[in-house]
């Protein structure tokens, strides 16, 4: 780092967070956040695995980065969501960088897929028409990203122009020198502190650290997504629409032989074929192999074959035209290598692999054979956690714990955590007794019984007008939201708006803008939204989040420790899914020190069950209200002092 590691070591945590108090306004050094932040140096320094859950408003970020970069090694920040990383490059580390007494570069570097490959553009426009207003970005933009553009370009073309691994002449490319992707690996080198997401960890470490540079001190937050992100990372898939564009890509770009791309054509159609007469639902498990397999994977290994052989000879070698073609080669030689692994699973099934069919209908009927990893575990161990250069790693949340004696056990054993682990929580520093009610209604109808919906839509009725609006109503499942959207959207007198209207983000914007407004959601509104003061009063839950039953992966989960005696699935697995994912809704009302409101649960197996119970436990300390006051006043605040009458 600038200054060296020696004048990194001449400050303690303590110091760095007493700059912070001395210089950033409004900035108070909080207990549990030093707290944290030297649980985390201890796990550093000892070259220990870190696992820590950090509640709402302990600051984790600066928690973990102070003492890593007092440290002087080199440190990646892996997170989940793109609203992270940018408050790690856009707030928190400048505010770091202007503050601490010594130096340090930090970037944000992203997968190679999304930045611009200069060559391959200009390949693209010699043989297609290009987008004018695109054409301008390319001739302006500095870092060849695609998330600057305002529009979204048809994946086709940007698949046939961004950087591409595969089809890569690095430094006999006549664009090297001014590469976008070489461009971010070299700041990347250099920098002290690098931003990414899981998805690139994951890439970077199953590829042996060909993406990132040798680091020292891994920090993942929003650590709770990683084994979900390693599950599609390390999965396969072979789909009718990408056969389809590997055709055309190998008739255009090297010009295969006619005969073995019709062969493939005439095998993947009645692969494909059989596949469709076979699904009886949107997405199914496959079994046994589908009819055509074999002949489809044989079809599919002749090409390969040719294509591995071939060495382009034929093509006159002008301005580097053979050499392009056998890059391009190369590359839909990995495409149909992936094809022709999963298309093994699928007529040789694994036990650690689950495959399964899913099939969608928009334009044109989309069928895809997926095969995944039923324990990514052993991934993430071998491929993350023993790499070379790693001395530790530091995994967080604000919700990693579960019940039990061991509240980490399930998280660690998803990671492959089982040795050498610091391991703590973190409470919030909110005062959660006097800051949020629980509301948890009496003599409510089991989430399965036919009345729990129209019982459910009465109660969200009565508690947003309460609430005089200002609430998210979040549900676990797109029908029960449909049908409660459709009916009090029009009852309400409030402005309401529901998932799937607009963006996710103008989405959250509107409801900030809006008075008294009312967000129906699912999925993706239950974590990684903060929305601060009174414009939010009132989150409201349908049912706990278990797992769906129909997803492939957790069905088959399921099954495996049905047949191991000394395990339970449904304790450990869908009890522990499904509380952290419930910690997660409501999260969403408390952030910050004068915020108050009602979170409301209407799932009557929290209060009548035993599992309820346990789940509770490990929810925020809120009070708990089993009937709701009368709307008399109408105002949130009153409702909060009333809350201490209604306890169970």
């Amino acid at each position: 780092m600038g200054e060296g590691p020696a004048h990194n070591r001449d400050y303690s945590v303590e110091d760095v967070f007493n700059m912070l108090s001395a210089k950033l306004g409004g900035y108070e050094v909080r207990h549990s956040q030093l707290e944290l932040a030297k649980e985390i140096g201890r796990a550093f320094e000892s070259g220990k695995t870190g696992v820590f859950e950090a509640g709402t408003g302990v600051g984790k970020s600066f928690a973990a980065l102070i003492p890593a970069l007092l440290s002087g090694k080199k440190v990646v920040v892996s997170t989940a969501t793109i609203a992270l990383q940018e408050q790690y490059i856009n707030k928190d580390i400048p505010a770091l960088q202007e503050i601490l007494p010594f130096e340090f570069s930090a970037v944000l570097l992203k997968g190679r897929g999304n930045y611009l490959g200069m060559r391959r553009f200009h390949d693209y426009i010699l043989e297609q028409a290009v987008d004018e207003e695109f054409v301008d970005w390319v001739n302006g933009t500095m870092t060849g990203d695609i998330s600057e553009l305002d529009f979204v370009p048809p994946l086709d073309v940007w698949m046939e122009i961004n950087s591409d691994s595969d089809d890569c002449m690095r430094n006999r490319c006549p664009n090297f020198g001014s590469c976008f992707y070489f461009d971010a690996k070299r700041r990347a080198e250099k920098a002290d502190l690098i931003v990414v997401n899981h998805a690139l960890l994951l890439a970077d470490a199953a590829s042996k650290g060909s993406i990132l540079p040798p680091y020292q001190y891994l920090i993942v937050d929003e650590a709770h997504h990683l084994p979900d992100v390693a599950t599609d990372a390390f999965s396969l898939s072979i789909s009718n629409r990408g056969v389809k564009r590997m055709l055309a890509r190998a008739a255009k770009k090297v010009n295969a032989p006619a005969h073995l791309l019709n062969e493939i054509e005439l095998a993947a159609g009645q692969f494909f074929f059989h596949l469709n007469m076979q699904a009886k639902q949107p997405r199914m498990r496959l079994h046994e192999p589908v009819e055509g397999t074999e002949d489809f994977h044989t079809a599919l290994e002749e090409l390969r074959h040719w294509l591995e052989e071939c060495d382009f000879s034929h093509i006159l070698d002008v301005e580097m035209a053979r050499e392009k073609a056998q890059l391009k080669a190369k590359s839909i030689i990995s495409t149909v290598s992936s094809y022709t692994k999963c298309l093994a699973l699928l007529g040789d099934p694994s036990q650690d692999y689950v495959t399964w069919l899913e099939r969608t209908e928009r334009s044109d009927v989309k069928l895809e054979v997926v095969s995944a990893p039923l324990d990514p575990s052993s991934y993430i161990a071998d491929f993350v956690m023993a790499k070379p250069s790693l001395i530790s790693s530091v995994w967080m949340s604000a919700t990693l714990a579960t019940a039990g004696d061991d509240p980490f056990n399930f998280f660690k054993k998803a990671i492959g955590a089982d040795r050498y682990v610091v391991q703590r929580q973190v409470a919030s520093p909110f005062d959660f007794e006097n800051q949020a009610l629980l509301y948890l209604p009496r003599d409510f109808p089991e989430p399965n019984h036919p009345d729990f919906l129209p019982y459910a839509m009465e109660e969200i009725e009565r508690l947003i007008e309460l609430s005089e609006g200002r609430a998210f109503v979040l549900f676990t499942s797109k029908y029960a939201l449909s049908i409660a959207y459709e009916e009090l959207s029009q009852r309400l007198p409030y402005e309401c708006r529901r998932q799937g209207e607009m963006p996710r983000q103008r989405l959250i914007e509107w409801f900030k803008s809006t008075p008294h407004a009312v967000l129906f959601g699912t999925a993706s509104f239950w974590e990684g939204v903060s929305i601060d003061g009174n414009q939010l009063s009132c989150v409201i839950i349908d049912r706990i989040p278990f797992q769906v039953p129909d997803d492939p992966v957790y069905e088959a989960r399921c099954q495996q420790m049905q047949e191991d005696p000394e395990r339970s699935w449904f304790n450990d697995l869908a009890l522990p899914y499904a509380t952290m994912r419930l910690k997660q809704g409501v999260g969403r009302l408390i952030r910050t020190k004068r915020d108050r409101g009602i979170v409301a649960i209407l799932d009557n197996r929290l209060t009548k069950k035993y599992y309820g119970r346990k789940i509770l436990e490990c929810l925020p300390p809120m009070r708990i209200i089993r009937a709701l006051p009368t709307p008399a006043s109408g105002v949130m605040q009153d409702f909060l002092d009333l809350g201490m009458d209604y306890n169970a």
